[in-house]
Order: structure tokens, then sequence, then C-alpha cells
């Protein structure tokens, strides 16, 4: 059996892209996250059981493969208002964010990190100033 490049080239763009959908059941996360100004938020990342031993990461930026890391479960698990936790019986890390002020709101991603491509899912945070505890933007009150 010959197999035709005008035949092979769509078979190998259809098993990348049911590759990725694979992929996306992996790790779970919610689209978006809101909480009042000063508050906290807590984002749990739900994950396969197969990546329980593997390195997790919370990082900040419109774009995956230009984002910050700010904590890491291999590291030191806060840093300033951010902390994380794995807990590996459950397949779920939690992402904790404090203090929350305006420039918290952006798009972060929850990573796991393996050898080949690592495996994210964004989570979008924004404020939300109707639940706050009476502190509102300028020009609102």
């Amino acid at each position: 059996m010959v197999l035709t490049l005008s035949f092979a080239v769509p078979v190998l763009c259809l098993l990348l892209l049911m590759k990725n959908k694979v992929d996306s059941v992996d790790l779970l996360a919610p689209e978006e996250v809101t909480a009042a100004p000063g508050g906290l938020v807590e984002i749990a990342c739900q994950y396969d059981l197969k990546f329980k031993e593997s390195p997790k990461y919370w990082c900040k930026g419109s774009i995956y493969e230009l984002c910050r890391i700010l904590v890491r479960t291999t590291r030191k698990t806060q840093h300033d208002r951010c902390s994380i936790t794995d807990d590996r019986e459950a397949g779920v890390f939690t992402v904790t964010m404090t203090s929350l002020m305006e420039r918290d709101e952006d798009k972060y991603w929850c990573v796991i990190s393996r050898s080949g491509r690592n495996v994210y899912k964004s989570v979008r945070f924004k404020l939300d100033y109707l639940t706050s505890t009476g502190d509102f933007p300028s020009g609102t009150a």
C-alpha cells in the first residue's frame, strides 16, 4: 500500500488535532475567576494523576510562551502575594493570590512541566468591584 502525500498530510494534521484534544483533559481549570479588590482568590488546577510527580507552576501573561512564572511547586511555594500547593493524591494544585489589586487583572496559566511539551491551561482573572467591601474605583462612588 502506497500512501500519497495528499492523503498523509491531512491524516497527520487530524492526528495532531486529536492529540491536542486528549491533552486538554489532562489539565482542567476555570476559564475565568473573579474576586473583590483587597480579597483573595483560590484557583484549583485539576490534573490527571499520571502527572502527580511532575513539577507545576503558575505564570502570568497574555501569551503562554512569554509568561512570567510567579510560583512553582519545586521551589519556595510562596512569593509575594501568591502561593501554590499540590495535593498529589487528589490530583489538584491550588494557587492562592491575596491582597488583590487592579494590576493583578490579567491572563494566568496553570502549567504542568514535563519533557517534550508542557501541559497548560489559561485562566483569566478579573476584579469584581460589585462585591468589594466598600472600596470603589475612583469616579464610581
